[in-house]
């Protein structure tokens, strides 16, 4: 056997091209097998996920209905209504039992069971008050049964919502995280399909190209090896964007064809219309992009019609002399592919010239301008996808600004009647204290108390919509630290005392000054101390001032350290996200909205510093504020030492 000859160099090139091809589509497949049973697992756990979320709304519904019945029969004067509430109580007991039963039934996690056996006590105790109410409603005594409903019903009414509510938020979470796991993983194998089908794609069509010219001689073949490079070459050229790398691909096509012009067209069958979406053309004929010409005047018409590539080497001796398309393009020589987008035909891809070809269009010309037209149906998909990407971001850029907005317009306006509300409450306790009316000063006292609750929170949901609108405005100036500090701490000895909590203070004489904002920095230090006095009680704060050199630069470091319940690590990341607390427990007890750490990092980074946390649960936290110290002071402690 020679392997020198042509023929024997093609068959060889023709096994191992497809010995190669099927090992490409081995891998696709099993990568395809592997992508569709990851996906059907993880789906049937969110469909699993949804059914035990509708369930659990029921049970939710069901059991406020039923309070909202024993509202109804204690209010109701009409037997008959009293009774058809009475009917509607029982109806939603038994709705309830039975979705309750089928949530408990299957198999759970264990901090799932930890959760929902909390919740049984709760139902427990719901129930039997809820019992008793009716027992005493049956026996009109409706003072008792109110009562009742108040003091018991309605609390337990409210912590089992909570509890539902924090199952459910979790198993929102869960899901979320599993469809950005489905979607993580169809993109990788998007990604992998495309790449190995792509590499098959290209060798197929060299394997094509070879097996139809095994008879013809070795320069053909070595022409054929040489286009085929070249293609891939211009299809890998780094640095381009797509319609460069578009515009390359026809100039290559024109000069490897040996024609004049080269189009890609978008031809829409509805409105009967060619468009030119990329022109390669000698400039006096005049044919730019975006031009639209009558689908019938042009030979697309054809092209898009045909299954295969359309090639013509003397329009003017062809079947095609006497048809309209020809007078009016006035071309002598034409070939072109249709392009598809997603499997859909869209347009084509033709080179032409206004002279008859000398020699006729071969099979490999064919070839070729199939490929070109495959590879611009790739590259215009790619094209599309990223423009919906970027509409995608734009949308969710001005999503996020009008939230943003709407967050801080909403927050000024309600802090007037806000403010207003708090101010008359304080003058009606003075104006009480001086008739004697101690009995409605204590309400009043709550009212205005949680009128200033309310105002905090309404400003921290102003600063973070402030921070993240980019509208919020530092006021620097060099800033005495250690008098900031010691004001600051002045105001919380009354919170102190309240939690039998000790306070050490410890701060460098020589602190010094910083250039900074002295009120957003006053907002975080009472931030975090406020932090440390809630999750401390009985215990020890010691706030800390130092000098640190830190990444090599000089820093003042503030510490507020606290012996509190601490923060377990997996949960440290969360702190600093707006609304993310350390857990649901520790919001439920504590309160809070979430605000307080996210907006003091950010204003501690616009001021060139930062805030980082060490933490051991059951054992205590660490904060520390970190603040650049200005130039002027660097230097004069460099001098000094």
């Amino acid at each position: 056997m020679d392997l020198r000859s042509p023929k024997t160099r093609a068959k060889t090139i023709i096994t191992v091209g497809f010995s190669t091809i099927l090992v490409f589509l081995s891998v696709l497949l099993s990568i395809w097998v592997a992508n569709v049973f990851n996906s059907e697992k993880i789906l049937k756990d969110i469909a699993d996920a949804q059914l035990e979320t509708r369930q659990i709304s029921v049970m939710r519904n069901a059991a406020l209905r039923r309070a909202i019945a024993l509202h109804r029969m204690g209010i109701m004067d009409d037997p008959f209504g009293q009774e058809e509430e009475e009917r509607r109580f029982y109806e939603l007991g038994s709705t309830f039992r039975s979705t309750r039963n089928e949530v408990l039934s299957r198999p759970m996690r264990g901090e799932e069971k930890l959760a929902w056996d909390r919740i049984r006590k709760t139902l427990n105790k719901g129930s039997t008050a809820q019992n008793q109410v009716l027992e005493l409603i049956l026996d009109e005594k409706l003072d008792k049964a109110n009562k009742l409903l108040l003091d018991e019903v309605v609390p337990t009414q409210d912590i089992f919502v909570d509890e539902i509510s924090n199952i459910l938020d979790t198993q929102r979470s869960d899901v979320e995280s599993k469809i950005a796991d489905v979607t993580h993983r169809n993109r990788t194998t998007y990604w992998l399909i495309g790449s190995f089908g792509s590499l098959a794609f290209l060798l197929a069509i060299f394997t094509i190209f070879v097996v139809r010219r095994t008879g013809k001689t070795e320069d053909a073949l070595l022409e054929q090896g040489k286009r085929i490079r070249e293609l891939y070459e211009v299809s890998s050229m780094a640095g381009l964007d797509i319609d460069q790398q578009i515009n390359a691909m026809l100039k290559l096509g024109c000069r490897l064809l040996n024609l004049e012009i080269a189009k890609v067209c978008r031809i829409d069958t509805h409105e009967a219309t060619n468009t030119f979406l990329y022109i390669d053309a000698p400039e006096p004929y005049g044919l730019s992009p975006g031009k639209v010409l009558p689908l019938d005047k042009t030979f697309c018409n054809i092209t898009f019609s045909s299954d295969e590539a359309i090639a013509i080497n003397d329009i003017g001796k062809s079947v095609h002399a006497n048809k309209p398309y020809y007078e009016f393009s006035q071309l002598e020589s034409y070939i072109a592919a249709k392009i598809a987008i997603h499997g859909k035909k869209y347009g084509t891809v033709n080179f032409s010239s206004r002279l008859p070809r000398k020699e006729p269009f071969t099979d490999t010309d064919k070839d070729l301008v199939n490929l070109i037209g495959s590879w611009v149906s790739l590259a215009l998909e790619r094209q599309f996808a990223q423009e919906q990407l970027y509409k995608a971001k734009e949308h969710a850029e001005a999503a996020n600004n009008t939230k943003s907005a709407f967050l801080a317009n909403m927050s000024h306006e309600l802090r007037t009647p806000l403010n207003a509300i708090i101010g008359y409450s304080e003058l009606m306790v003075d104006d009480l204290k001086e008739i004697g009316a101690e009995n409605l000063v204590t309400d009043l006292k709550k009212v205005s108390s949680s009128g200033h609750h309310l105002l905090h929170l309404i400003n921290d949901v102003l600063d973070i919509s402030k921070v993240e609108a980019g509208k919020i405005a530092l006021n620097l100036q060099e800033t005495d630290i250690s008098r900031l500090i010691h004001e600051m701490v002045d105001t919380f000895k009354p919170s102190l005392q309240n939690h039998h909590d000790e306070l050490i203070v410890n701060c460098e004489d020589d602190l010094g000054y910083a250039h900074i904002d002295p009120t957003r920095l006053r907002q975080a230090l009472m931030n975090l101390f406020s932090n440390a006095v809630k999750f401390t009680e009985n215990g020890l704060i010691t706030l800390t001032a130092s000098h640190r050199v830190h990444e090599d630069r000089p820093w003042i470091a503030i510490e507020v350290t606290d012996t509190g319940i601490g923060i377990p690590e997996d949960e440290i990341d969360q702190l600093f996200q707006p609304f993310k607390q350390a857990s649901s427990g520790t919001a439920s007890k504590y309160g809070g909205t979430g605000l307080g750490l996210a907006i003091s990092r950010r204003i501690c980074r616009m001021m060139g510093g930062d805030i980082s946390v060490e933490s051991t649960e059951g054992v205590g936290s660490t904060f520390t504020i970190w603040l650049p110290l200005s130039q002027e002071q660097v230097t004069q402690r460099a001098s000094f030492a």
